[in-house]
């Protein structure tokens, strides 16, 4: 369901004990609050940046696909039975290097949430029970299940092609999952956006701040809130990282789009708060990459993040689990986007004839050759694990149709967009 308003796996060793932070030990056990599950506060972390962003660098790397194991009792099962979205504690072990006790929960909502049974998106935080603990500088890890994607590969050719246009985007990799022994199947690695991800994305302008502005959903009742600019959701939108203001920037935003909508000049109602040309670029590999559940044509699955050095906000993208489709597929259209902001610009003459300009720098800036050649790489590395995963949702058949029709998108969309733009 969505939104419409809306080869075998490779041992390897990535770093050494060293390296590793705060790792488990046999005594100076510390009990988890609420299980009887222990974790070690003896081990001193050890600062090691250049070590750690070698480990995260192979970690999130289209190479290898890595061996991650998660243990859970039967208490913690339970526990995400209950409540999945909260955090329970439990262990993991990525190519067999422990990583001791970590909160694990379960992720995703309307199209991709899983139980326990099925195949579950998770999140594993190593500092849920001590805000101090890093695995080898990582605070974090998000595996995401693809069960909407039968190919495996829209988030990494979505989040390379974002980064290659220059949009700062989480880094990938690809995981082979066990819970308790039991095989999950091919997961794909997403970069956790949290004040590391800030500092490699936004080099010196990494203490803003960044909000979520992905819909909120209540599955008790079915029901869902979409999140934009201007439209009475401002105290909605969620702060992941910065300090609490009541989402004054959010607010800032909202207001200067409504005087948009108006009619005002973009330019001087709204440039100091937005950077125009970041944002330009990000709607263009939107298109480019038929991101149908992204910011403009769904107001969904997406970031803003407010540089400190001058204020100005920035659009993140997530999530492309319903990329590289036609827009006509959801009733939707490129010329008629229902972002609020979008919409704006496109009622814009200036701001409109600015977007075009920023898509063919875009489509100029792109080298699909390299791309291309990565996404066979990817596809080889990967496409045995999928077709064996126990727990994907579509036939055998389908891994390799899905990724073909893929890779024929990418080869199209360029001229797809000068059509559209007149470019």
């Amino acid at each position: 369901m969505f939104l419409l308003l809306a080869c075998a796996p490779s041992n390897i060793s990535l770093g050494t004990e060293d390296s590793a932070g705060v790792r488990p030990g046999d005594s100076g056990l510390e009990e988890v609050p609420g299980s009887d599950t222990a974790v070690d506060d003896t081990a001193e972390p050890v600062d090691d940046p250049e070590a750690d962003a070698a480990y995260q660098d192979a970690l999130y790397s289209s190479e290898v696909v890595h061996e991650i194991a998660i243990t859970l009792d039967r208490d913690a099962e339970l526990a995400l039975r209950d409540d999945p979205y909260a955090y329970t504690p439990g262990e993991v072990a990525i190519d067999g290097e422990d990583g001791g006790t970590v909160g694990v929960r379960l992720r995703g909502k309307i199209g991709s949430f899983r139980e326990l049974s099925g195949k579950p998106k998770f999140k594993i935080d190593f500092a849920q029970y001590d805000t101090g603990r890093r695995f080898h500088g990582l605070h974090a890890l998000a595996l995401n299940n693809s069960v909407v994607d039968c190919g495996y590969l829209r988030d990494p050719l979505g989040y390379r092609i974002f980064r290659d246009a220059g949009v700062g985007t989480a880094r990938t990799g690809f995981a082979s999952v066990t819970v308790n022994g039991e095989a999950y199947g091919l997961y794909v690695l997403v970069e956790v956006p949290d004040e590391q991800y800030l500092e490699i994305a936004f080099p010196d302008d990494d203490e803003g701040q960044l909000y979520d502005g992905k819909y909120e959903y209540n599955p008790n009742t079915g029901r869902y809130t979409l999140l934009d600019f201007g439209i009475g959701v401002d105290d909605h939108f969620q702060l992941e990282e910065g300090t609490e203001n009541g989402n004054a920037e959010i607010v800032a935003v909202s207001d200067a789009v409504s005087a948009m909508r108006r009619g005002n000049n973009p330019e001087t109602e709204i440039a100091t708060l937005i950077d125009w040309e970041q944002v330009h670029r990000q709607w263009a590999v939107e298109e480019l990459i038929g991101h149908l559940d992204g910011y403009m044509l769904n107001t969904n699955n997406y970031r803003v993040y407010f540089r400190p050095s001058d204020g100005k906000m920035v659009i993140l993208p997530t999530d492309f689990d319903y990329a590289f489709q036609d827009a006509r597929n959801w009733g939707m259209s490129w010329s008629t986007p229902r972002g609020t902001l979008a919409s704006a610009c496109w009622n814009s003459t200036e701001c409109a004839a600015n977007h075009a300009a920023a898509m063919s720098t875009v489509i100029d800036g792109l080298d699909y050759d390299e791309i291309l050649a990565w996404y066979d790489e990817i596809d080889a590395l990967t496409l045995e694990i999928a077709k064996d995963d126990p727990r994907r949702e579509c036939g055998s058949s389908q891994v390799g149709s899905n990724r073909a029709s893929l890779r024929s998108w990418t080869v199209t969309a360029v001229d797809t967009a000068r059509d559209h733009w007149g470019i």
